[in-house]
């Protein structure tokens, strides 16, 4: 069972986080990671007080200590711009602190299934930003005709927002063929990650 882990600067935890998950571990933030028994894969969400400053530099720091584990940001104030910058710190998710519990669980299946949780407002400037760059979009399909029609497929779907298990499902493949043609993808565009990828095939959609 994936046991989610929520580092709060709160005194205690906003009710609707354990109203999703019961058995949610809390733990105070900033705390001693080291110290901490976090088990690989176990989601671990991040709360962001609008008033604290180093939002980035916690989520890379997380990120370093917990490299097994997707973190995802809950913020007081979420904003698209705010989003942006954690996921490029690394983080798998990114949502309002006050989400509702169905949000929330869905939040955690997408990433817990190899999925980014971006949101629609900042999946649809991600596509608008990738769309107005004209002087990159050629080079993005000449690299993208140099993926195989399975890859392709993989490639498309995770832009789409889909999990890993979802497209095994939908190309009927296993999980394990899925994760080795993302690693091929991401070497052959040099891209990093998901969000990347995202990006990357929304070029090709204007």
């Amino acid at each position: 069972m994936n046991r989610p882990v929520f580092f709060t600067p709160r005194a205690a935890p906003l009710p609707g986080w354990l109203v999703a998950f019961p058995a949610a571990r809390i733990e105070p933030y900033p705390a001693d990671i080291k110290s901490l028994y976090i088990d690989s894969g176990q989601t671990v969400w991040l709360h962001h007080d609008t008033l604290a400053s180093g939002l980035t530099s916690k989520v890379s720091t997380l990120r370093s200590a917990l490299p097994e584990n997707p973190i995802i940001v809950l913020s007081n104030v979420p904003s698209d711009e705010e989003g942006l910058a954690v996921f490029s710190a690394g983080a798998a998710g990114y949502t309002g602190a006050l989400a509702t519990t169905s949000v929330l669980r869905q939040i955690q299946f997408v990433v817990t299934n190899g999925g980014l949780w971006i949101g629609p407002s900042l999946l649809s400037r991600l596509s608008k930003i990738a769309g107005n760059s004209d002087g990159h979009r050629n080079e993005a399909a000449s690299h993208l005709d140099s993926l195989s029609a399975r890859e392709r497929e993989v490639a498309i779907a995770v832009a789409g927002g889909a999990t890993n298990k979802e497209i095994a499902r939908q190309l009927g493949i296993t999980e394990r063929t899925v994760k080795a043609h993302l690693s091929h993808i991401f070497d052959t565009l040099d891209l990093r990650d998901r969000l990347q990828l995202a990006i990357y095939v929304g070029k090709q959609s204007v």
